[in-house]
Formats: structure tokens, C-alpha cells, sequence
């Protein structure tokens, strides 16, 4: 669930992203032909094996009149269709991320699993190939050079959100996640499974869990890999993205190397923040991609955001200490890097996004959330641009009874990184209050998403074959799967002066 910074030149941009995966065709030609939908081989990149790809239409509405859409799926054959009836069903992040396009990622996270069941993929209305609804987004370029230090924000963002209400042209109402769990279950008849096993990723977390509530006869075991509670509305993450960050300072710190390198770094990161939010630079820097020379305006706002994106991985979080050190010395080149791969405007459907915040996260807020948020900087800013956009829309609120934790006896299994700048583990503690048979496992070192970063993907295929926790080693979710800091620009440090900070304890 990446609610990330845009970069772009409205609050609007720089409040979302929160929060970001070969069956058997056997088994889908014996399917009841008269309703199965038709399938055709196609293939994803990252992935060299063929998958099986359809749709089904389903209603956009309860009335006729607004008409139907397709919503597309893709099935990842097993290796050996040993359960023809089951599947595993992949639930994709963001909110805005379609499943299909992230076919290799949910093939490597569910590589053991998928020994034995069909992987199902299917873009969640309003993503990918079902109908995606995406808003128009300014190319890099203007991005770096934009100052919206000097902006007028709110207006600029109604103006943003307004011209994209009118390119939709579509009540967003019909794209919230209540809605789209029916679709899920729709395609899960059409494809014949007797019933899934759930895989969610950060907001895909959030969809599983409903999925789960509206159908749960039809939900084997789920698997919650960076856990958002139903009680909780995503502005939440402020408070996570501080932690992670401070855990990076407190890491760096305890290293011997890297405290030596970038001495009172958390006192250098405040300090650069207080002067880029009294002063914003205006520099001359290559353009990451084409390495033409482009203006970047460096404010505050796009600072912390492109250090906050980079918190998600262990290669980024890696550079973050060189990058605050060199921007603090005037030196950009680093920052300019680092926030190219932040821009994350085409990989999200913020049309789709747009409606899950602003039906279910910005009705959930009240004056005491609202003070709470307001405490930290990213959860100021999603306020502050929910306000603007979310009246402008007029996505009609979900049911309160959205909000309650889900209550359930299937078999559950939460993954969580202490180091997740998006979800934390407390989030999985807090969805998990009513679920019976619940089994939680925190990685000390992980960040977001710990599938792709552990040994996770043994503990869910085990899992899934027992449906149940009992006598599985997790042992391994311990183990540290820490990068080393870079140490210049050219990466980490020579080998030969490693023996210091390989000797000193690297704890966070």
C-alpha cells in the first residue's frame, strides 16, 4: 500500500500512494464450457512462462442503465495441478495497482505454492485491464522543476482533481472495495475453483479481508502480507513512515562505518528539512533518464518524499544516508536519482486510487484521527489534500460496517517487517483482533512486502498445505536481510575496510 508523493503540483499528488503479484489448463478446459469464459494464451513480463488470460462483464451498478465492464484476469498454470479445485487468488497493493502486470512478482512470492495450484491474477476494477481509470500526470520534467513551496496548493489541487473528475466521466462510487470483491468472486464461478487461497499485499490486504467477510465459504486460507486494518484509515501511515525512518537513523548509528561516514545524520536530516521548508534550492541537475540538463526545484515536501518512497526496499534505504549528506552539502545528483524512481503516477490507476481514499479512508477520519494524523509531516499533507479532493468527487461513503474488524475462523497467516514504512506490524495486531485463527510472524529486518524479501514464500506454500500454522519452522523469518550503506556513489565500500563494521553490531 504505497501512499506515495507524486512529486507532482497539487497536495492532491503528494497525499496518495499509499500504500504495491501456470493453473492448470487441464483444469480449466473441464470447467462447464457453457459458462466458462474464453481463454487465450498470453504472456507478462518478467515471466517466460505462457498464462491463460479472459474476461467476464460484470455490472457496473445495481441499475441496468449505467451498463457492464470487463474485468480481465490471467491464470498462472501449476507446475502439477495436484488440487484441480483450488487456486491461489492474488491480490495486488496500492490501492491502484493492477494484479496481471505484476504476474512475476506473485510468481516468485508464491513460487512453492504454485507447485501444486494455479495462481489466479485478476485486475480489480478500475486497474490494469479492467477499465483502468487514470488521471493525466505531468512528465518528469516538470515535475523537478515545479516549486509548490510558492504555489497555491489548494487551488491548484481542485483544479487538478476537477479536470480529472471530467476525463473520467464516471461515478467512482462503483469502484470501491465492497464492490470489487464481488467481481472476485464472480470470476472465481466462472473459472470453475470450488475455492482460493487469498495473497494480499499491503492494500491488497484490505480487499482480501472483505473478499473474505462477503464470501467466506469461498476462502480456503489467507495469507496477509503488510497488513491494513479495516479500522483504520490509511493517513495512519505518517506514523509508520517516522519509525522506519527513525530505525534507519538508530541503524546507521550502531554501524560503525556508516556512523563514522555520516555523523549525526538524523540531526543533519532535520536540519535540511527546516532550511529546504525556509528556503527551497533551485538547481541545474541531469535529468535521470536522459541526462539532459533539467531544472529541480528541491523543496521540503519533494525532499521527504523521494527519502520516504526509498524507505521500501533495502537497496534504497541503503543510499538514503549519502543522499541526505550530499544534498545537505549542495551536491543533487543523488537526490535527482533517488526521486525518479519515486514517480510512481503510471503505475498506480489514480482514478481507482482516488475512490478508495475518498469512499473509505477520508469518511473514517473525525476530530480526534484527525488530531492524532496530524501529528506527523505525510499525515498532515494526506489531510489536507483529502479535503481538497474528496468533495470534489463525491464518492459515496461506504457502509460503517466496512470499518469493523473482520471476523473470522479461516485459517489466517499475518506477515509484518518491523522496519515497514507503510504498515506495520501493529496494523496486523489490529486486524487480526477477531479472527480465530490467526498466526502472525514479524521480520526484525524486513520493510514493506516481506514475500519478496524473506523466506516467507516456503512458510506460505507450507501453509497452504496444511491450512494451518501447527509444527511449521518459522525460524527463518528472523534472519537479517540487511544491505550495506553506500558509502560514496559508487556504491558501498571497498571490501578491504568492511572487517570494522562487519565486527561492530548492526542492530536496528
Amino acid at each position: 500500500m504505497k501512499i506515495m508523493f507524486n512529486l507532482r503540483k497539487s497536495l492532491i499528488k503528494l497525499t496518495i500512494l499509499p500504500i504495491l503479484l501456470a493453473g492448470s489448463t487441464a483444469v480449466l478446459a473441464d470447467n462447464n464450457k457453457k459458462n466458462q469464459p474464453l481463454l487465450t494464451p498470453c504472456y507478462m513480463e518478467g515471466l517466460a512462462d505462457r498464462l491463460m488470460c479472459g474476461s467476464i462483464s460484470q455490472s457496473l451498478s445495481q441499475n441496468p442503465a449505467d451498463g457492464n465492464i470487463d474485468i480481465h484476469f490471467a491464470v498462472i498454470p501449476a507446475i502439477k495441478p495436484s488440487y484441480p479445485d483450488e487456486a491461489i487468488l492474488g491480490f495486488a497493493g496500492g490501492p491502484g495497482q493492477g494484479a496481471i502486470d505484476l504476474a512475476a512478482i506473485f510468481n516468485r512470492n508464491l513460487q512453492f505454492a504454485r507447485e501444486t495450484r494455479d495462481i489466479v491474477l485478476i485486475d480489480q476494477r478500475g486497474t490494469g485491464y479492467s477499465n483502468k481509470l487514470q488521471c493525466d500526470s505531468d512528465d518528469l520534467q516538470t515535475q523537478f522543476a515545479f516549486n509548490e513551496a510558492f504555489a497555491d496548493l489548494p487551488a491548484l489541487g481542485a483544479q487538478d482533481t476537477q479536470k480529472c473528475k471530467d476525463k473520467l466521466n464516471i461515478d467512482l462510487s462503483h469502484f470501491t472495495t465492497p464492490v470489487a470483491a464481488k467481481d472476485f468472486e464472480a470470476v472465481r464461478k466462472a473459472l470453475g475453483y470450488k475455492g482460493f487461497h487469498l495473497y494480499g499485499v499491503s492494500y491488497g490486504t484490505r480487499i482480501a479481508q472483505e473478499y473474505t467477510r462477503q464470501f467466506p465459504s469461498s476462502v480456503i486460507t489467507s495469507t496477509l502480507d503488510g497488513v491494513v486494518p479495516m479500522q483504520q484509515s490509511l493517513a495512519a501511515i505518517g506514523e509508520a513512515i517516522d519509525s522506519s525512518l527513525a530505525a534507519l537513523f538508530s541503524r546507521c548509528e550502531a554501524n560503525a562505518q556508516c556512523a563514522q561516514q555520516y555523523p549525526d545524520l538524523q540531526t543533519g536530516f532535520t536540519a535540511l528539512l527546516a532550511k529546504l521548508d525556509a528556503q527551497p534550492v533551485e538547481v541545474q541537475v541531469l535529468h535521470p533518464r536522459t541526462h539532459e540538463t533539467i531544472t529541480l526545484a528541491v523543496t521540503k515536501t519533494k525532499f521527504f518524499g523521494a527519502i520516504r518512497m526509498a524507505l521500501y526496499s533495502h537497496p534504497r534505504r541503503a543510499i538514503v544516508p549519502l543522499v541526505i549528506t550530499q544534498t545537505a552539502q549542495g551536491n543533487y545528483s543523488a537526490l535527482a536519482g533517488l526521486m525518479a524512481g519515486a514517480d510512481m503516477s503510471e503505475m498506480l490507476a489514480m482514478g481507482m486510487h482516488n475512490a478508495i481514499v475518498c469512499g473509505e479512508d477520508w469518511p473514517q477520519l473525525n476530530v480526534q484521527t484527525r488530531q492524532q494524523y496530524n501529528k506527523t509531516y505525510v499525515g498532515s499533507l494526506m489531510i489536507e489534500g483529502l479535503d481538497i479532493m474528496c468533495p470534489i468527487l463525491n464518492v459515496t461513503a461506504v457502509d460503517k460496517s466496512f470499518y469493523q474488524p473482520l471476523n473470522s475462523s479461516t485459517p489466517t497467516l499475518l506477515l509484518s517487517g518491523e522496519r515497514d514504512p507503510a504498515t506495520p506490524p501493529s496494523w496486523a495486531e489490529l486486524a487480526m483482533v477477531s479472527m480465530s485463527e490467526a498466526t502472525h510472524l514479524v521480520s526484525p529486518t524486513a520493510t514493506h512486502g516481506i514475500g519478496s524479501q524473506t523466506c516467507a514464500p516456503k512458510i506460505i506454500a507450507q501453509f497452504i498445505d496444511q491450512k494451518n500454522m501447527q509444527d511449521i519452522d518459522t525460524d527463518c523469518i528472523k534472519d537479517k536481510n540487511d544491505k550495506q550503506f553506500f558509502m560514496n556513489i559508487n556504491g558501498v565500500a571497498p571490501m578491504h575496510t568492511q572487517t570494522a563494521t562487519l565486527n561492530a553490531q548492526d542492530k536496528e
